[in-house]
């Protein structure tokens, strides 16, 4: 089923991170990202295999990782996140069947058997990882999204081309 992916489709608060915020004294806000996941990011543009982040949160720090990593095709803010999807799709000219997710929580819960892969981290919620076709070994916040993106590339016969690729660029 993942030879036929077309795109790549995340999550970020509880994928991307850990799902902690940290609060300095002046009420700030941080999160951790890890930078595994930005080889996962360096991997998929290798094999020109697209990524789209889809966000519930709004917030500078996840637009400027987005910004570091040259990830174009972001949406934060997002209350309905299929509908992000099914445009996104549309404008690719590809199929829901075509797309891998990588979620974690009930705000991800309706693309399960919308999309033609549903993924998450080893510690999503209890019913995302009931119904997902993958639990990745990795939690969120330590690699997750590297994982998943080896995970798709590797059942496309395509990981191996990407490190060569990566290795010798």
């Amino acid at each position: 089923m993942e030879k036929n992916i077309k795109l790549l489709v995340s999550d970020i608060d509880g994928v991307w991170t850990d799902g902690s915020y940290y609060y300095n004294t002046n009420g700030d806000s941080f999160r951790k990202f890890n930078t595994k996941d930005s080889f996962g990011v360096a991997l998929s543009k290798l094999v020109n295999l697209p990524i789209l982040i889809i966000s519930g949160e709004d917030n500078e720090m996840v637009r400027s990782r987005m910004t570091k990593l040259k990830i174009e095709n972001y949406k934060l803010g997002v209350s309905n996140k299929l509908k992000v999807l099914i445009d996104h799709c549309a404008k690719l000219k590809i199929d829901l069947s075509e797309v891998a997710y990588l979620g974690d929580d009930m705000n991800d819960y309706n693309m399960l058997n919308k999309v033609g892969f549903f993924v998450c981290p080893s510690d999503a919620y209890l019913r995302v990882k009931n119904k997902a076709d993958i639990i990745l070994e990795t939690p969120g916040g330590q690699g997750a999204f590297r994982e998943f993106v080896e995970n798709i590339l590797n059942s496309k016969g395509l990981l191996d081309q990407a490190y060569e690729l990566y290795i010798n660029n």
